[in-house]
């Protein structure tokens, strides 16, 4: 019996009680909203080096997210002793320096008047005014009740941020594959094609503003030290920090340093101090000027600049409401809003959303998409995946360890051994990795172990490797839809017989990756950013189809999608991260 549809009216009842219920939500807890956009934040910028660890080691996901997790605790640990002296030291400096220009803003006294009809604007109360402005804001920052009530309330978010993080970096590549399993399959397309938007233009930000600030702190403090500025340190430091606040912070910190000429004057230049504040003024106008039409083009792009009115009052906006934190983050808010709303009138105008050139890369019209990507060419690992195992391995630990018969039946004792075999193999590869980087091969030692090496990881010899049932015609059918590419961590002479003794041909394989292309074997990531380079084609339009997670986690982390399969080492419950599972490779045609 079927489950009976809601009406319309239902689903409009259901839907206003949603949105009237999920606004209750977010009016109740709405203290948690920040640290959750820290924590966001953080999984976005910390899934950089977790990728990049998984794409080197083939670890797991939250072995990868724990290491890093332990070289920050061990960063944190050597921060104060390195870093935070100087940075201290400079801090203070520049505090000092800001002080002394809030008195001498306040005491200054120039006697000029601005008329505006019958109304004039005095200098004096002008300056005045500056000076209370920056006093209040450094006591603001050194209020220390504000510091203890931040400080208790505090732990809690920190605690709250660091748990929420972690799991957002070892099961986000989850989140994603379920969210657009729940999009309808005619427009997960076009939401991947957003979600790369939106993802480049935080990348954007977040990378650029980085070295944006370090370029730009040492672009001032060089020239600043150069000519005599007093605190040049603090100035650069004051301009790197600025640098987050987009066409805004150049000018607040280029004003503060222009001001701090005209009062203190330079420490050797031999010029009174109006003229100091010019040259000063210049400093800045040129730094400026390079940074728009050299830096910022190069190092942030063109997704997040934004007119300056426009980034004004989106730091404003952002201040009001969520205080410091929407003050950083209101220029690339305001970007991705920009990149959506222009999605919407497109589609609205019955326009193409996406650039021409992006869509030319995936004009072939595919049936399915595997985890919101278009595929456009195929890569597949040879033994397990294509061709039969050698499970004598598996044999021998059955059937020596007889004797546990009692606590561990034969298909207990088997499954164990099958995993065994599974996490043995990235080790076993990168055990061979290092012999062969250091020439040991043909060492007499070292050459009798080669064949238990590969009964660890389940390879045939050479002359015993034969294919999977219809993976032959599986091949043969995919080759007049997709390039396909090949990747082994045997030796090629290995590959080339295989491939003659099923009647393959090996121009089947568009691009053939073996031991010695490489330096670093599977599931390092090195040989699949080679195919990608071959095929001129996007890690994301690729499709890894393996028999076992560690080779598809550096895939996974390269931003392809994964096709686990069966018929090789791993069971289900090793798949679970994969965004296909399949029998085998003769069930793949059903998915593309």
């Amino acid at each position: 019996m079927t489950s009976r549809r809601w009406s319309n009216v239902t689903k409009l009842v259901v839907s206003a009680t949603l949105v009237i219920l999920a606004i209750i939500v977010v009016i109740t807890f709405r203290a948690m909203i920040a640290p959750t956009i820290v924590a966001l934040l953080l999984a976005f910028i910390l899934g950089y080096p977790v990728n990049w660890l998984q794409r080197q080691t083939g670890w797991s996901r939250q072995t990868a997210v724990v290491v890093l997790y332990l070289l920050l605790v061990a960063a944190l640990i050597l921060t104060p002793a390195l870093i935070i002296p100087r940075a201290s030291g400079l801090a203070t400096s520049l505090q000092r320096t800001l002080e002394e220009l809030i008195e001498s803003l306040q005491t200054t006294s120039t006697g000029f008047l601005l008329p505006f009809g019958n109304f004039q604007l005095s200098a004096d109360d002008l300056l005045q005014q500056v000076g209370d402005g920056l006093q209040n804001l450094l006591l603001a920052a050194a209020n220390p009740f504000s510091l203890f009530r931040g400080f208790t309330t505090g732990i809690v978010q920190f605690v709250y941020v660091v748990v929420l993080n972690f799991w957002l970096l070892t099961d986000l590549h989850k989140l994603r594959r379920w969210l657009y399993e729940q999009i309808p399959i005619e427009y997960q397309e076009d939401m991947r094609r957003l979600a790369e938007e939106l993802g480049e233009t935080w990348q954007a930000f977040l990378r650029g503003q980085i070295v944006l600030g370090l370029v730009i702190g040492i672009m001032t403090w060089i020239p600043l030290a150069i000519v005599g500025m007093e605190n040049a340190g603090g100035l650069a430091l004051l301009a790197g920090v600025m640098e987050f606040l987009p066409n805004v912070g150049q000018a607040i910190s280029a004003t503060i340093g222009t001001l701090v000429a005209l009062f203190q004057g330079s420490t050797w230049l031999p010029v009174n101090q109006l003229t100091f504040a010019i040259i000063v003024t210049i400093i800045y106008l040129i730094i400026g000027q390079i940074e728009n039409v050299y830096l910022v083009p190069r190092l942030v792009g063109g997704r997040v600049k934004l007119h300056p009115a426009v980034a004004f009052v989106g730091t404003v906006a952002g201040a009001l409401v969520f205080g410091v934190l929407g003050v950083l983050l209101a220029t690339p808010v305001i970007a991705s809003a920009r990149v959506i709303l222009i999605y919407i009138y497109h589609k609205l105008m019955d326009r193409e959303p996406f650039p021409p050139e992006r869509t030319a890369q995936t004009s072939v019209r595919i049936p399915g998409l595997i985890a919101g990507r278009k595929v456009e060419a195929l890569v597949f690992d040879l033994d397990g995946t294509l061709a039969e195992l050698d499970w004598r391995a598996m044999r021998w630990a059955v059937s020596y360890f007889y004797w546990l018969e009692r606590f561990l039946p034969a298909d207990q004792r088997r499954r164990l051994a099958r995993r065994l075999m599974v996490q043995l193999e990235g080790g076993v590869n990168f055990l061979l990795t290092q012999v062969r980087r250091y020439g040991l091969l043909t060492q007499p030692r070292v050459r009798p172990l080669l064949p238990l090496l590969d009964a660890l990881r389940g390879y045939p010899l050479t002359e015993h490797i034969t294919p999977l049932p219809g993976v032959v015609a599986t091949l043969s059918h995919l080759a007049g839809r997709y390039p396909l590419a090949l990747i082994s961590t045997r030796e090629h002479s290995a590959v080339q017989r295989f491939l003659l003794c099923v009647g393959l041909e090996p121009t089947l394989f568009t691009v053939i990756v073996t031991a010695e292309s490489v330096r670093n074997l599977l599931p390092h990531s090195e040989g699949l950013g080679l195919i990608a380079e071959q095929l001129r084609l996007e890690p994301n339009q690729l499709l890894m189809v393996s028999d076992t997670d560690v080779n598809l986690r550096a895939a996974r982390a390269m931003g392809m999608a994964t096709a686990g399969v069966l018929s090789g080492l791993s069971m289900v419950a090793e798949l679970q991260d994969a965004d296909l599972i399949l029998d085998s490779v003769v069930n793949l045609p059903e998915w593309l």
